[in-house]
């Protein structure tokens, strides 16, 4: 119990959360839910108003299959018996950070859990990051973020590839929702978006691998193809991300030099793989850079982002990976001075299922000096 106790505050420590046509559509919206009022202050109140030789009133708010990072409900309910007990007249505060609703029964929060004294010297002080949460028998539970994996071990950025359009009505609801993910998930989340006509437009063998030639269009990691924009669709990206988020990275990556002169760009990068048996069968490393605020607007006048703006593919299914890999490709127009190098190796199947995995990745900014090595 007592190494379980110290895994649990070690974990605290370390968490410190259809296309673009021209048919009509009439898709109901999800009812907005006050998670504040029906979930987190209650669970305060509870928290303060039980003690810890009886903590029902607190597990009530845990579902049963409660798991994050492997802890169960069980034991979570003994790791708390032993923290309170120790405590003289302990205060909790819950405090809802953001929370996404994925359907009428599943949603998505981010929030924080501190334990203090008396005097307010702090205890503990945990934020849980994609916590699940489900509503059994008109009430939301908690469910922990169901991964049951070591939360020291280093876990995989996701990349999104989003196709647009000019004119795409659709389009700036996923660009907003790609935006907020951007800012919620910081580096561990990365975006690029293809234009398939209009001023930043290029031929890219992404549209017919992936079978891409409306907009709006994102595949996630590789294997989650969402098409469209109305809110069913919408409601499936935090889910999706937050899920991948909570894998275990298979790749590691570093960029060992980056030199841009005009529309050109060369270097090198390390790939690392994680495990010993790794499988570089199909293996592709992507390239791409992209324009952090491009000139082209979307259909409500506002900056497309993240625009990739050039991008080159190196197969390396037979590449030695404890040498770096070179590259040297060019862009379509002059690198600008906000550009960012994205790298990910993808597994490439001939034909695209879902299939077609990213192995994590990286987002470098260049910085661009003319001519200087980054």
């Amino acid at each position: 119990m007592k190494k379980k106790i110290v895994y649990a505050l070690l974990i605290v420590a370390l968490l410190g959360i259809f296309s673009c046509d021209r048919f009509d559509h009439n898709f109901k919206p999800l009812e907005q839910v006050d998670f504040n009022a029906e979930l987190f202050s209650p669970l305060e109140e509870a928290f303060n108003t039980a003690s810890a030789e009886d903590l029902s009133t607190v597990m009530a708010f845990y579902a049963e299959d409660y798991k994050h990072y492997g802890i169960t409900k069980s034991e979570w309910e003994a790791i708390l018996y032993n923290l309170l007990s120790g405590i003289n007249n302990p205060v909790i505060d819950v405090i809802l950070i953001t929370a996404t609703l994925q359907n009428e029964t599943n949603a998505l929060a981010n929030w924080r859990l501190t334990i203090s004294d008396s005097r307010k010297n702090v205890i503990a002080d945990s934020l849980y990051t994609g916590e699940r949460l489900r509503k059994e028998n008109g009430k939301w539970l908690l469910r922990g973020n169901q991964c049951g994996c070591d939360p020291s071990a280093p876990t995989q950025k996701v990349i999104v590839e989003y196709v647009t359009n000019v004119g795409c009505s659709y389009c700036p609801a996923v660009e907003n929702l790609l935006h907020d993910l951007s800012s919620q998930y910081g580096n561990d989340f990365i975006y690029l978006t293809h234009q398939l006509s209009g001023p930043v437009a290029f031929n890219d063998p992404l549209y017919a691998y992936y079978s891409a030639y409306s907009a709006p269009v994102s595949i996630i990691q590789g294997k989650h193809k969402l098409v469209g924009g109305n809110q069913e669709t919408l409601s499936q990206y935090p889910y999706i991300v937050q899920s991948e988020l909570e894998l275990l990275s298979q790749m590691d990556y570093s960029v060992l030099n980056a030199t841009v002169e005009g529309i050109n760009i060369s270097g090198s990068v390390k790939l690392t793989p994680l495990s010993t048996s790794f499988n570089q069968e199909e293996l592709i490393l992507n390239l791409a850079v992209i324009d952090l605020v491009s000139t082209a607007l979307n259909a409500e006048g506002e900056h497309l982002t993240n625009v990739v703006i050039g991008r080159k593919r190196i197969d390396i299914s037979e590449v030695d990976l404890s040498n770096p890999v070179a590259f040297e490709f060019s862009a379509n127009v002059t690198i600008p001075e906000d550009a960012a190098l994205v790298i990910f190796a993808q597994k490439t199947p001939a034909t695209f299922a879902n299939n077609a995995i990213i192995y994590s990745g990286l987002q470098y900014p260049l910085a661009v000096k003319k001519g200087g090595s980054q």
